[in-house]
């Protein structure tokens, strides 16, 4: 197989940045995006021909039930010319994924492969197939690492809910490793969606009379939707939105109900100043939240929450010790 054209140019900004640096990981997720989009298309039957041959036989069962996706994906182009041979981009994603992991930096791992499909959507089929490709890339002569990669682990599903400057998404960024098989669970953001969904980038600006009830129906809609077919593929899925509307958040529980996975819903709380502060200092974000908007939703109602309550105005590793031990009762 091919060796990964993309990771000898992402590797030092990678390697040089140790710890949560979103930054970093988004500007290597977009190089590698970029570099995919220009490599020309190539044989999905000589790329599949190529796996088989390198796969040993821990991993034969896992191929063999993920066949058709790949499949697929050659029919659709997602198989490329990369350094000279045919490679799905998502098994060229997996090596630097595989990297940060064997560096001990799983949320980094989690993080870059979940900006790589934000901005390069791939379907929850494309998740799905994460597993095997980081398996294949695990170091030489330790076959232990590849073996952990595709160990069983039960999908869930888990609400980060709140109003806007709560940290839902930081927080998201911190647990998504802990779900699921390497490289975690898949976080599907709201503010993703509803830019996705009017054919925009994730930080591309809208205009506040786009944020309509109708628009918040279809992005919802549009997101428990996608994290249906992600549990449906076996992935663990988090979801990250304000969940303003009881119904939202009876949904989201539905949804879990209807796959038969475990649930787990946070609410997360902080004053309204601290929400300001945090809205005010973004930048680079999906979010449009102003300071008007979270003024505004301090007036509004969101009815009774019955999820588990976590308040953000203290220590990081308070927060992420409360929604572990929340993800522990479930």
């Amino acid at each position: 197989m091919a060796a990964n054209a993309a990771k000898k140019d992402i590797d030092a900004p990678l390697l040089t940045r140790p710890g949560l640096d979103m930054p970093a990981l988004y500007a290597a997720a977009e190089q590698i995006a970029a570099q995919h989009k220009a490599a020309p298309r190539a044989d999905g039957a000589a790329f599949r021909a190529a796996l088989a041959q390198r796969i040993d036989s821990s991993q034969r069962k896992e191929l063999d039930r993920l066949s058709a996706s790949l499949v697929r994906r050659g029919d659709a182009g997602r198989v490329r010319r990369i350094n000279g041979a045919p490679a799905d981009i998502l098994y060229d994603l997996a090596d630097p994924v595989a990297l940060l992991l064997r560096q001990g930096r799983a949320p980094d791992a989690n993080l870059l492969a979940n900006r790589y499909l934000d901005i390069q959507p791939q379907g929850a089929t494309g998740w799905a197939l994460l597993p095997l490709f980081v398996a294949l890339h695990a170091a030489p002569g330790e076959p232990a690492q590849a073996e952990a990669v595709l160990a069983a682990a039960p999908p869930q599903l888990l609400v980060i809910a709140g109003l806007s400057g709560t940290g839902k998404s930081v927080l998201a960024g911190l647990l998504g490793h802990r779900l699921g098989r390497a490289p975690g669970a898949r976080i599907l953001r709201s503010d993703v969606f509803r830019k996705r969904l009017m054919g925009l980038a994730p930080e591309q600006r809208l205009p506040p009379k786009h944020y309509t009830r109708r628009s918040d129906a279809e992005t919802y809609e549009a997101m428990f939707e996608s994290a249906d077919d992600h549990l449906a593929c076996g992935s663990s899925v988090i979801l990250d939105g304000t969940f303003m509307s009881r119904s939202e958040r009876d949904v989201a529980e539905a949804i879990a109900d209807r796959a038969r996975v475990p649930f787990t819903g946070i609410w997360l709380e902080a004053p309204e100043r601290d929400r300001i502060a945090r809205v005010a200092a973004r930048r680079g974000d999906a979010s449009d939240a102003t300071e008007a908007v979270v003024r505004e939703q301090s007036r509004r109602g969101v009815g009774e929450i019955h999820w588990h309550r976590i308040r953000t105005n203290r220590p990081t590793a308070l927060i992420v010790a409360a929604a572990r031990a929340a993800l522990g009762r479930t």
